[in-house]
């Protein structure tokens, strides 16, 4: 495993990462029972992974309660926990009692990273600023991050507080934040921890047509809005995503490299990126993940790989959310 500076935070993470809304037990990901997370988690240990990253609003906070469980036997000092407020919890008084409801599924007295999971422009955001400014004074929260913030949304807090992180889709089938976004975070110091690098299974080889995707993957903005969980009304980019990753599968193919670990790897080789966080549901998927960190691809395999992608950037425009229209990335 190898280890890197949240941006400036002074925590040291994993490079690849685990996150936990893919044990939530919700419409997205299905069931899934707890004793095969909570391995999953320990496995995640075993292999050196120190970074796990969960939210309030992941199976109403079944996420937290189970990674609380699976923690309970470990140094807490040894693991770097993030968690994530809900966009309606940042009002001073609301946010702080989110942190205590997420500290007590936890069952920690802090966490190192603590996300605002959107932004909310009914709140001012120096008030939520003030408020993680506390919360990090009494020592509740180690660094405050945010997560899905825009250039605009990001700009604006960076002038009332520092943050760690700022937490976005980016895999070699969602490249929108190379518009503006990515550099904005590099020139202030700002690291990118990327959530769905594998696209929600596209990138793991599932699946050979987008008929094959379950409804509760196929919501973001590459799938037709005619998908039943889709929230956007665009047309998708179906054609090109399978078309690309043909070319990427032949890549892998030539270089004898499961597409898995070259999508891992190709992410964790961008500029400005801290992690990428990887959902494993069992050991066998945890452990196969954390091998991406120990490889390096060499810059002719990494050209090719974003090359054969560029046609699926370029049918998207810049709007960095994978779920809207309308973003609420601002």
């Amino acid at each position: 495993m190898r280890y890197t500076e949240l941006g400036e935070s002074g925590i040291e993470v994993s490079t690849v990462s685990m996150g936990l809304w893919a044990i939530s037990n919700d419409e997205t990901w299905g069931p899934q029972d707890e004793s095969n997370s909570i391995e999953a988690i320990r496995t995640a240990i075993d292999v050196g992974i120190n970074f796990f990253d969960t939210a309030e609003a992941y199976g109403g906070g079944y996420s937290e309660e189970v990674l609380g469980k699976a923690l309970e036997v470990y140094d807490r000092d040894d693991v770097v926990i993030a968690t994530k407020a809900s966009p309606n919890n940042l009002g001073p008084d609301d946010l702080r009692e989110a942190l205590e409801g997420s500290l007590e599924r936890l069952d920690t007295d802090y966490v190192d990273v603590y996300y605002l999971h959107y932004a909310n422009p009914d709140v001012p955001i120096e008030d939520t600023a003030e408020t993680l400014r506390s919360l990090r004074e009494e020592g509740k929260i180690c660094v405050p991050a945010v997560s899905n913030f825009g250039s605009r949304d990001l700009t604006e807090i960076l002038d009332h507080v520092p943050v760690a992180t700022n937490q976005l889709p980016y895999s070699l089938l969602w490249r929108p934040i190379e518009h503006e976004l990515l550099d904005l975070c590099t020139e202030n110091n700002v690291g990118i921890t990327c959530y769905s690098p594998l696209a929600q299974g596209l990138l793991a080889d599932m699946w050979a047509s987008p008929d094959e995707v379950p409804d509760g993957r196929a919501r973001t903005r590459l799938y037709s809005c005619d998908r039943p969980m889709a929230d956007h009304d665009e047309a998708g980019v179906e054609k090109e995503v399978f078309e690309a990753l043909d070319r990427v599968q032949e890549i892998c193919r030539e270089v004898e490299i499961s597409m898995v670990h070259a999508a891992l790897a190709w992410a964790l080789s961008r500029p400005g990126v801290s992690n990428v966080l990887v959902g494993g549901r069992n050991p066998d998927e945890v452990r196969d993940s954390a091998k991406a960190a120990e490889l390096d691809l060499g810059d002719d395999v990494l050209d090719r790989l974003t090359a054969a992608t560029d046609s699926v950037k370029a049918a998207l425009d810049e709007n960095p959310d994978p779920w809207e229209s309308d973003s609420r990335y601002h």
